[in-house]
């Protein structure tokens, strides 16, 4: 609970501190991917919300800041027991993200703009929940590890802050629908707070795609 808190001041926080501009919803897909030698995994298909708040420097450049929460999806390769056939369980994770980037827009006529964007993203918490049912001897390969290690932050009791750098492509219609594809490379190694690091000595990294539609108030 007090995590949550905290996770609650953080953005209202941000989102005071960010209204200027215009203002608007954004709802989104994404594909992410973890890779550590911790666990054996493939990629899943997820979903963003998020709100939008706009600052604009000129007619060609504007800074954009989003607060959302997003919900990814991966499966990892598993067995009900140290003995049993290779399987796949799914897991979810759920985190509040701020995404903060610069936007330039290199063509532009009456109703419709393309540009690049690029800037940094902050994930806060990380904890894999298990969404297909398990048995209580479930193990993870390569290492056979125990689903409950991957909750990080109700173990550790810490908040877990990790840092993205995107980059990507938009396109406005009409200067009120935005839409945004972007790629999201993790800078800080989530593992460094796993549970079981004082045991075995892992890293890993995070990436994934994000397609967005947003909408200008």
């Amino acid at each position: 609970m007090k995590n949550k808190i905290i996770v609650l001041a953080l953005l209202i926080s941000t989102l005071s501190y960010c209204q200027h501009g215009k203002t608007g919803f954004v709802a989104g897909v994404s594909n992410y991917s973890t890779k550590t030698d911790l666990l054996s995994s493939k990629s899943g298909i997820g979903y963003y919300l998020g709100i939008i708040n706009t600052l604009d420097f000129n007619e060609k450049s504007e800074l954009q800041v989003e607060i959302g929460v997003s919900k990814n999806f991966v499966t990892f390769l598993g067995r009900d027991d140290e003995l049993g056939e290779p399987k796949e369980a799914k897991f979810s994770m759920t985190n509040p993200i701020v995404n903060a980037f610069y936007n330039y827009s290199f063509f532009e006529n009456d109703n419709f703009k393309l540009g690049i964007n690029a800037g940094p993203s902050v994930s806060i918490l990380y904890e894999y929940k298990p969404v297909d049912d398990i048995s209580d001897e479930f193990r993870i390969d390569p290492l056979l590890v125990e689903p409950f290690y991957l909750e990080f932050d109700t173990r550790n009791e810490v908040i877990s802050i990790n840092v993205f750098a995107q980059l990507g492509l938009s396109a406005y219609y009409m200067d009120s629908f935005v839409f945004n594809l972007r790629y999201f490379h993790g800078i800080t190694d989530p593992y460094r707070n796993a549970p079981i690091v004082s045991v075995i000595d892992i890293n890993g990294k995070d990436s994934y795609f994000l397609f967005s539609i947003g909408y200008l108030l």
